[in-house]
């Protein structure tokens, strides 16, 4: 079973246990215990590839994103991030900017789908979360990671 750096078990992902074969490599698994101690993160998951969630963009291939977890701030500021990983190997490869292409495609599509419409009536009460979708490099992923749990500025 993976372990956090505490030697507790991991406890906030949404299928537990979690074991170390569950990871195709140890930066997966340093990102796991990274994001279950994240006392911002309500829940995390580790999307297995061609048999969990996947996000159709334009092409035929699906896109079976690395890492989906939901950060809570308070009751009315929370935020659900979608996660692809890729070696920096991968980076600027046609693949790789076109899975940038329809995550930050699918960002832009949820901030317009909170923004009130003119002329409509609200008769639903929105809980306020926002959705990012992003692409993270191996080697920035400890840069990158905090900023998707920082409180965001007034």
């Amino acid at each position: 079973q993976l372990i956090r750096n505490d030697g507790e078990p991991l406890k906030s992902s949404l299928f537990s246990p979690m074991y170390t074969g569950d990871f195709s490599s140890a930066d997966e698994r340093e990102i796991a215990v990274y994001l279950d101690a994240d006392r911002t993160l309500t829940w995390w998951h580790r999307n297995v590839a061609r048999s969990h969630y996947a996000l159709q963009g334009w092409r035929r291939e699906k896109i079976y994103p690395d890492f989906i977890f939901a950060v809570q701030h308070s009751e009315l500021d929370s935020k659900v991030v979608v996660l692809e990983m890729k070696g920096k190997h991968l980076a600027g490869n046609d693949d790789t900017d076109y899975k940038q292409s329809v995550l930050q495609l699918m960002t832009e599509a949820f901030a317009v789908e909170n923004v009130p419409h003119v002329g409509e009536l609200e008769f639903l009460i929105e809980d306020g979360t926002r959705i990012t979708c992003d692409l993270v490099l191996m080697t920035e992923w400890k840069t990158k990671l905090p900023t998707f749990s920082a409180k965001p500025a007034c």
